[in-house]
């Protein structure tokens, strides 16, 4: 089975990281991906501003976001009940790839960890990851996020011989996978 293609041209994606290299890098990548509108901040009061003043679907966030870090930034948004964005996918930009790493993040409530330098195909397939496997979230007394236990395979990947075949996209089909609607669907929060 060829690997889905999912449209991007709709999507708000904000790219929180105070390296206005490697944050253009991010969006000349999502423009390739033909992402329409792409918004950069520095900090995260520019990330928490940028989140109240438009809808964004999607946010990359550098672990080390200014001026304490991206899991700091990622909590504040989890945590705070009448927040719109609380359910907002959000992929922590980290070169710091370690077992410790990914679990503080996926406990401040992170969907995805992405490695730093980052590559347009692994850009590409955490975001495809999100729209075609979304997770519930999960609201307890201590952690509010997507549901922590998943299994980390490719979103194409083994199949068990009872799952229904999903068909997402042909390979000539000039209309892709919309992932605005997909992307919708993981951000209720409820079943």
């Amino acid at each position: 089975m060829a690997a889905p293609t999912i449209n991007l041209r709709d999507l708000s994606v904000l790219i929180a990281d105070q390296n206005t290299y490697v944050s253009k890098i991010a969006h000349n990548m999502l423009r390739g991906f033909g992402t329409n509108n792409v918004v950069e901040v520095r900090h995260a009061m520019g990330a928490i501003q940028a989140l109240s003043g438009q809808k964004i679907d999607v946010m990359l966030c550098d672990a080390h976001l200014p001026p304490h870090g991206g899991l700091s930034l990622i909590r504040a948004i989890r945590r705070k009940t009448d927040n719109e964005n609380r359910t907002l996918p959000i992929l922590l930009m980290s070169a710091d790839t370690r077992e410790l790493a990914i679990r503080q993040a996926r406990d401040a409530g992170a969907n995805m960890v992405i490695a730093k330098p980052m590559s347009p195909a692994g850009l590409y397939d955490r975001l495809a990851w999100l729209a075609l496997t979304p997770r519930q979230f999960v609201d307890a007394s201590a952690y509010f996020g997507p549901d922590r236990r998943f299994k980390a395979e490719r979103h194409q990947g083994n199949r068990r011989k009872d799952d229904n075949d999903i068909v997402i996209a042909e390979a000539s089909d000039a209309s892709p996978v919309q992932a605005d609607s997909l992307l919708g669907a993981g951000r209720t929060g409820r079943d």
